[in-house]
């Protein structure tokens, strides 16, 4: 990586946390000094909490801050995570985004627009703030595929809460490119075209050319596919090599090089995983505990 894609990045992920901040009501503190801040406890729940609470990418977001994790506490319900009192920022992750968000009073404008939640801050007060962070995150990994280049359109593969939080994020950065949904969920398909302003088409219907306009075309994989080994033992349900084409961009929100990855490689494309989203997120979390401080 040249020194200029390295200062793209940082720029990249500090204003993504700088808005995130600001649509939380929050500011961003200035950079801490050599002292830790004081310990914080921290929760999730969903089907990989005690990986992610544990995880490195968490602990790095952590450690810029200055900040170290007294301990966590992993919940298997709602309702015990919102009702337990201890713990200062919750991560979570699926399955629970929207039924965590429909239980939650105060919510940010990218919540509210997605029904999706993927961490709660305890205000200092004690009330509970639902984020979504992802859209944010999403935001500055899907503007620095496209090195500054518009696409020709964005096709969204998913209809789950994280497709919701590519869809805003992909409205925010460029409000009149097309954008085009595929998932198997037919119902749930058809409500996130509605909530987004996008056209949809079932897997099987998916147009070769998907989009008139010239230019790079956005992929973005919001499934679990290539999550892991076993999940590619399954077919894909979209005809992906007929639409991978050089030039464009595929985003694949997984973090592991999955096989979707080598092909999208393989035909010319530039490709990233979902982990310079995943660190954009966990330094939004991290700020917001920063921030809730103050």
């Amino acid at each position: 990586m040249t020194t200029a894609e390295h200062r793209t990045r940082v720029d990249s992920m500090g204003e993504a946390v700088s808005r995130c901040l600001a649509e939380a009501g929050l500011r961003a503190e200035p950079p801490p000094g050599p002292e830790r801040r004081p310990p914080v406890v921290l929760a999730g729940i969903g089907t990989t909490a005690r990986h992610a609470l544990d995880g490195r990418l968490l602990r790095d977001a952590l450690d810029a801050e200055h900040l170290t994790c007294e301990h966590h506490l992993p919940f298997e319900d709602p309702a015990a995570l919102l009702a337990h009192p201890a713990w200062q920022l919750a991560l979570v992750l699926s399955p629970w985004k929207k039924a965590v968000a429909s239980r939650l009073g105060g919510l940010t404008h990218s919540a509210t627009a997605t029904g999706v939640v993927d961490t709660i801050l305890r205000n200092s007060d004690g009330g509970l703030l639902g984020v979504n962070t992802n859209s944010w995150a999403a935001q500055a990994a899907m503007e620095i595929l496209m090195g500054g280049a518009t696409p020709a359109g964005v096709l969204v593969l998913g209809s789950g809460g994280s497709a919701g939080s590519v869809a805003l994020a992909a409205r925010r950065a460029w409000p009149d490119v097309p954008l085009l949904g595929s998932a198997r969920n037919a119902a749930a398909l058809a409500a996130w075209g509605v909530d987004f302003d996008a056209l949809t088409a079932a897997p099987e219907a998916l147009p070769e050319v998907p989009f008139s306009t010239p230019g790079p075309l956005l992929i973005v994989n919001t499934t679990t596919w290539g999550e892991t080994d076993i999940s590619e033992e399954q077919p894909f349900a979209f005809p992906l090599p007929r639409l991978l084409t050089p030039g464009s961009r595929f985003f694949d929100l997984n973090n592991r090089v999955s096989a979707l990855q080598h092909a999208a490689l393989q035909a010319g494309m530039s490709v990233m995983s979902g982990t310079f989203m995943q660190r954009v997120t966990n330094r939004c979390r991290a700020a917001l505990l920063t921030a809730r401080a103050s």
